[in-house]
């Protein structure tokens, strides 16, 4: 692989989207209204952060409970016939109405508020499915149990183990009853027989739902030429349907993270399963390339996290709590990583989230595979000096942050002076600029213009560094009701008409044609 060619866009998680009939969070129905903007801003990308399934309550994208579909609360309850059929916002409760109206206003995400609502209003459109459309065994039911079939053993594990999970009080699978725990034939048989498939049938429909309406967004972002580029976490939770489904190789006998480094003497432990590679490998990586094919039908692109996990794991056991390597040595994790990296991008594009301490010769592998890797502004220099973008390798992604980092106004204004007088010396768009404290119009624009005019193919530029705001998305670390709760201040089918936002596409456009992208 490649690049798509030199084009810009933007960073944008999907739950910060706003919309009019939106639930408090954004929603599939909101994202034509995105493109629109994009389109007269001349971005050519739009870069999401995980849509997979999440644990029940956590508001995390990268809580996955399965590597497979998509994440439920994101289906627009507007476009449900089911949901329509019942009367739709009309039927809500008062107290639900009440509910709705401060969703909606909230400036953040009231995951206190959205997580209810939307459940009520998918079981009570299921109902109606069932009633209207399952029994009868109508062409809209049989519709949906065409879908159901094709899609194989993933949908089956994960409705399933999401219906147990309900039925055993969301304990974690590995404290389930020892047959539903190791998946024996005869006692999933019976928890099924026991009343679960009409459960697991909910699941099922759900998936199938955000699909459908996924697949417009699809039309809707192909129509206005943007490309979507999904967000792959490089591993699964552990109670999650894969790991139930597969122990063999998504191992829980030791934990994954990050060995100690120059920002943490410990390292990190995530608490996560590790691969086993060596047992994938005997089945000729079967998960791992259904799980590559599910993700390309969804996007044109997308960013593999963490990717030297795929050359070597940090893990962690009992009898080596400081952590170790898997595999031990540098010549295996060189063959391996180049291995599974023209696996993973085997017709399909991605992009390698190479970020972190890393070896130089992961970026190497990559850059002699033709996979592009991330090139942040304020961390691409040599002790207090700063890289000229404009000498970045063409197959390489720019970006001014990402989703854990400061916006760019923040961190600029937290900057030291040096390291400020550094930047604006070394990057040519600053030239002329008067270099304050303070993040000035002129020298947001620089900034933009320093990303843009980079030589790399791809730019990314997060939506709050395109307006200059001070918004964060996550704040590593903390565990807090401001992360992964921002939400623009716009609707956005008002993009384009919003003063802030059609100047932000006029300034954009122009800044993005100079660029040659």
């Amino acid at each position: 692989m490649s690049t798509p060619g030199r084009l810009s866009g933007l960073l944008l998680p999907l739950f910060s989207l706003r919309s009019r009939t939106d639930f408090g969070i954004g929603d599939f129905g909101a994202m034509d209204g995105l493109f629109s903007w994009m389109k007269a801003a001349r971005q050519r990308l739009l870069m999401v952060l995980p849509l997979l399934p999440t644990a029940p309550g956590d508001p995390s994208p990268y809580a996955t409970r399965s590597a497979f579909g998509l994440n439920p609360l994101f289906i627009d309850l507007n476009q449900v016939p089911e949901f329509q059929a019942t009367g739709g916002e009309g039927a809500l409760s008062d107290t639900q109405k009440q509910q709705l109206a401060e969703a909606r206003g909230a400036p953040r995400v009231r995951y206190d508020l959205v997580f209810p609502l939307k459940d009520a209003a998918f079981a009570r459109a299921f109902d109606h499915f069932e009633q209207h459309e399952w029994t009868p065994r109508t062409p809209r039911s049989q519709e949906f149990q065409k879908w159901r079939e094709a899609q194989g053993e993933w949908l089956e594990s994960y409705a399933l183990f999401t219906a147990i999970s309900e039925k055993e009080d969301r304990r974690p699978w590995w404290q389930w009853p020892e047959g539903l725990r190791t998946r024996q034939p005869e006692a999933l048989r019976a928890v099924q027989a026991q009343g679960l498939e009409r459960r697991v049938r909910y699941h099922a429909w759900l998936q199938w739902l955000a699909e459908v309406q996924w697949n417009q967004v699809r039309a809707q972002a192909k129509a206005k030429d943007v490309l979507l580029c999904g967000d792959e976490p490089f591993i699964i939770g552990q109670d999650s349907s894969d790991c139930w489904a597969h122990p063999d190789i998504l191992r829980r006998d030791a934990r994954l993270g990050v060995p100690p480094d120059d920002f943490s003497a410990t390292g990190q432990d995530w608490g996560l399963p590790y691969f086993d590679f060596a047992a994938m490998e005997k089945d000729d990586y079967a998960w791992l390339k259904k799980r590559a094919a599910k993700a390309a039908s969804y996007y044109d692109l997308r960013r593999v996290d963490h990717a030297v996990g795929y050359f070597r794991q940090w893990i962690r056991d009992e009898k080596n709590p400081t952590g170790y390597f898997v595999p031990a040595d540098e010549a295996t994790w060189r063959r391996q990583g180049e291995k599974h990296f023209r696996l993973l991008s085997e017709g399909a594009g991605i992009v390698a989230e190479d970020l972190g301490v890393i070896p130089p010769f992961v970026r190497q592998i990559l850059a002699d595979l033709k996979l592009p890797g991330y090139r942040v502004l304020r961390w691409e220099r040599d002790d207090n000096t700063y890289r000229d973008p404009h000498r970045f390798p063409a197959v390489s992604l720019v970006t001014t942050g990402t989703h854990d980092t400061e916006p760019q106004a923040e961190w600029w204004e937290q900057a030291r002076e040096d390291e400020r007088q550094s930047a604006a010396r070394t990057w040519p768009e600053f030239q002329g600029v008067a270099v304050t404290r303070e993040f000035t119009p002129d020298i947001h624009r620089a900034t933009l213009a320093a990303a843009l005019n980079a030589g790399s193919d791809l730019c990314v530029l997060p939506w709050q560094d395109v307006l200059g705001t001070r918004d964060r998305i996550n704040l590593p670390g903390t565990m807090g009701d401001a992360n992964w709760a921002y939400r623009i201040a716009q609707n956005t089918d008002a993009l384009l008409t919003e003063p802030q936002t059609k100047d932000a596409a006029e300034r954009l456009a122009w800044l993005t044609a100079s660029s040659r992208r």
